[in-house]
């Protein structure tokens, strides 16, 4: 097995600073998508490819996704992105997992098949693209 690698001087693998990225990282995420309100995330589309072409991107949705489901439209979020929903539950629980890290002091476990993780992402991220196009949302 390859050694993973190398991170930039001063974080070391699973350390607190990488901790605190996840944590700070993760939590603006979500707090942003809270914090929005969900009639300004409708009526804002600044996606170039949009603009171009007048069809979303695959990027396109997750945003009024993630407002929608952090104003708990379940429903919403589903219908306008379907990959917005375990796209945010895997936030939620990095967050959760990196707070849990640094209150225990435990280091995270970056040991996991990232590359099959990346895969299996734009497979969803592709499937999500045609859902938006053939059901004609923008």
């Amino acid at each position: 097995m390859q050694a993973p690698p190398p991170l930039p001087d001063g974080l070391d693998r699973g350390g607190r600073q990488l901790r605190w990225l996840l944590v700070l990282g993760s939590g603006l995420g979500l707090l942003a998508a809270a914090l929005v309100p969900l009639a300004l995330v409708g009526k804002f589309h600044a996606c170039p490819f949009l603009r171009l072409t007048g069809y979303p991107c695959m990027f396109c949705g997750l945003t009024r996704a993630f407002s929608a489901l952090a104003h708990g439209h379940i429903a919403d979020a589903w219908h306008i992105s379907p990959v917005g929903v375990p796209l945010f539950l895997a936030t939620l629980a990095a967050f959760g997992w990196g707070v849990a890290c640094l209150v225990t002091g435990k280091k995270l476990l970056l040991r996991w098949p990232w590359r099959w993780i990346a895969g299996a992402g734009a497979v969803l991220l592709l499937a999500n693209w045609i859902y938006r196009l053939t059901a004609g949302l923008k």
